[in-house]
């Protein structure tokens, strides 16, 4: 007999908490987190009581880091690449594990896969003399013989939801080439058969890396990489010892699963497909994080001159952003998150040479994101960059609401929150009572006087884009 569900987590430390059937529709950030502490039912008990814990968001985030914990029992010494993959499932994009063979890669991937129900997982071992068929399903003799190609897509990747490619540089450039709009756009297009795919995560294993124009196109589709190093530390080993004892190196099922809605109700909310709960990402995050992703791609380029991150990677940081503060239990993005943005940016344990000594991509970022950091604390930059975002909004809204602007300029609380920020700039200056008007917020505009480069770009583009508000 399974154990009851709330007993699991209790006895592991963790809180149950569903959101109220009233609640659940139309609830914002902050209520999420304080909803009503009931009990979840198990898998496949009730479906009404399900739906209910689908619409919770903390009890869906003390399922997956409970299953965090689990996972890292087994797969010992990888909870760095434990979390990154549970980030690539929050965020629908996909993971590339390298490692030399016997490294427990597949068992990894087999773990993450098992947590969750209701999820149709596709798994292959590549081979050189596989052919798209053995991915997207045999031809439809019936149609093929009226003139048509058609495949039978029952049970291949198209229907899945999680993918496993094992081995995966083992397959020809054809396959991989065939597989890149089934990762990225999620449709099979082949000639005129176009079928959306239903891929939300793919996890790939290899024991090498081979690079040309194909695999390089491939493997920008792999937000998150991970190198799995040889566990050396006498303590793991012992641990592994025993972890082998007890599964005998096999994937087990555990005790509960998550529903595979519920990820997607966190991918949504993740993709600011949600109207009714948002993870707020206030601008000074954008900024900022562009920022530290500029100078990390310098710092690496010191010693890897073809070192890139691809615009449309910077961009779906964002959705990392969101996913980390949701694992957090917040409902908006702090610098924090930026700071945890190697788990998407950077191939973990991956190490590269700096002055002679080694240094993993991790130690690079985090060395930059500390520097920029207290650069732009030391000197004033946080307060520059928050009063010119505000002024920007502010100018923006004119431009959306020309027949408001008097209303725009004279609401007390964009008076208070600018006059406020402008005052920690020049802490000398006097509160000034007349109106606020369009040339004298550019006057306060021009009067900022950065000293970082990147605040300077954004001072001109924000009087060059605004000009032409009067």
């Amino acid at each position: 007999m399974k154990k009851d569900i709330e007993k699991i987590f209790n006895d592991d430390g963790f809180r149950v908490v569903v959101s109220s059937p009233d609640s659940a529709s139309e609830v914002d950030g902050t209520q999420e987190m304080n909803s009503a502490r009931k009990e979840v039912p198990e898998p496949g008990v009730t479906q009404e009581l399900s739906q209910r814990a689908k619409h919770d968001v903390a009890t869906i985030v003390e399922y997956l880091r409970w299953h965090m914990d689990q996972i890292s029992l087994k797969v010992i010494g990888r909870e760095d690449v434990i979390k990154q993959a549970i980030f690539s499932i929050l965020t629908g994009e996909h993971m590339l594990l390298l490692s030399r063979t016997g490294m427990a890669k597949s068992f990894l991937a087999g773990y993450i896969f098992k947590i969750f129900e209701g999820a149709r997982v596709f798994s292959s071992q590549a081979s050189k003399d596989q052919t798209p068929d053995n991915y997207f399903g045999p031809y439809n003799i019936e149609e093929f013989k009226k003139g048509r190609i058609h495949h039978n897509i029952k049970g291949s990747i198209i229907e899945a939801n999680f993918v496993f490619l094992d081995e995966f540089f083992d397959a020809s450039d054809v396959v991989l080439r065939s597989l890149l709009s089934v990762l990225n756009e999620r449709k099979f297009i082949n000639g005129s058969e176009q079928i959306d795919v239903a891929v939300h995560s793919a996890i790939a294993t290899a024991n090498y890396m081979r690079l040309n124009e194909v695999t390089e196109a491939v493997l920008d589709r792999f937000t998150y990489k991970s190198i799995l190093p040889e566990t050396t530390n006498l303590y793991n080993q012992l641990r592994i010892d025993h972890s082998y004892a007890e599964t005998k190196g096999k994937v087990h099922s555990p005790e509960k699963k998550i529903y595979f809605d519920q990820i997607c109700y966190l991918h949504d909310i993740i993709r600011n497909n949600n109207k009714d709960v948002v993870v707020k990402v206030p601008d000074m995050i954008y900024f900022m994080k562009n920022v530290v992703v500029n100078r990390f791609v310098s710092e690496m380029r010191k010693t890897d001159y073809n070192y890139f991150v691809s615009p449309r990677k910077q961009a779906k940081l964002v959705d990392f952003l969101r996913a980390s503060a949701i694992l957090d239990n917040r409902f908006e993005v702090t610098t924090h998150d930026i700071g945890e943005m190697y788990n998407a940016i950077c191939t973990l344990n991956s190490y590269i040479s700096v002055q002679t000594v080694d240094k993993s991509e991790v130690d690079v970022f985090k060395n930059t994101f500390q520097n920029v950091m207290v650069h732009y604390d030391r000197t004033g930059s946080l307060e520059q960059v928050e009063f010119l975002l505000d002024a920007g909004r502010i100018l923006q809204q004119v431009r959306d609401y020309p027949d408001q602007k008097d209303k725009i300029l004279a609401s007390p609380n964009v008076l208070e929150k600018l006059w406020g920020v402008f005052k920690r700039i020049f802490p000398g200056k006097k509160k000034n009572e007349e109106p606020l008007t369009i040339d004298s917020l550019k006057n306060k505009i021009l009067s900022i006087q950065p000293s970082i480069e990147e605040v300077r770009e954004l001072k001109d583009g924000i009087l060059r884009d605004f000009r032409d508000i009067h």
